[in-house]
């Protein structure tokens, strides 16, 4: 029905709060990030569908629960990641006359890597500046079901490659005299920010 495109818009921004537990220099924890986004785009169907017809996807937040697994080095962490995640989304089928929204929530799996190093340190723990690359796969779910004012039901498939930095607040449950990633740590607006691309998969058309 569509061809694949990409979803545009303004950078992420959202709040993260997880835990950690440091073994010698492995690092297991988790946490669990929530965003919101106003990533959108829009194509026109392909024949031999009705070519004034159009497709658009917009994503509105997305909330992530990851573990993540990592190696310390001194005040540095490189990580890997892996977890479930949710997305608000709609798509909307349009011509010049008429107008069909469908809203669906995403589940999907996100993995990813990255990177933590703590730039100021103290007994009671740290601040961290984080980079890290997450990529998260929702699968296709099917959209205007059943078909409503002429527009055909439709299936989305939709994968986000995220890239995003970071500033955490880190508490200790002990107080270390080195640096430790053992204990809690959280940010909230505007801190956690993301540059983010959005790729929206090919349409599939149902007939009724």
């Amino acid at each position: 029905m569509t061809g694949t495109f990409n979803l545009s818009g303004a950078a992420v921004a959202g709040g993260v709060f997880g835990c950690d537990f440091q073994i010698e220099k492995t690092v297991l924890g988790f946490e669990n990030d929530a965003s919101w986004t106003n990533q959108h785009g829009k194509v026109q169907d392909l024949p031999p569908f009705n070519v004034g017809v159009t497709s658009g996807t917009r994503e509105k937040w997305i909330d992530m629960f990851r573990g993540r697994v990592g190696y310390a080095l001194d005040q540095f962490l490189i990580y890997g990641t892996a977890g479930i995640a949710f997305a608000g989304t709609e798509v909307t089928v349009s011509n010049q006359v008429a107008q069909v929204t469908s809203s669906q929530t995403r589940t999907g799996l996100a993995a990813g890597l990255g990177g933590e190093w703590a730039a100021y340190v103290d007994t009671w723990g740290a601040v961290t500046l984080k980079l890290e690359y997450v990529h998260v796969d929702f699968g296709s779910k099917r959209y205007v079901d059943p078909p409503i004012s002429g527009a055909v039901t439709r299936d989305v498939r939709l994968t986000d490659d995220i890239v995003r930095a970071g500033v955490n607040v880190r508490f200790n449950w002990d107080r270390p005299v080195v640096t430790k990633y053992s204990g809690c740590a959280g940010s909230a607006l505007p801190l956690a920010l993301a540059v983010v691309q959005r790729h929206d998969g090919a349409l599939a058309a149902h007939r009724r």
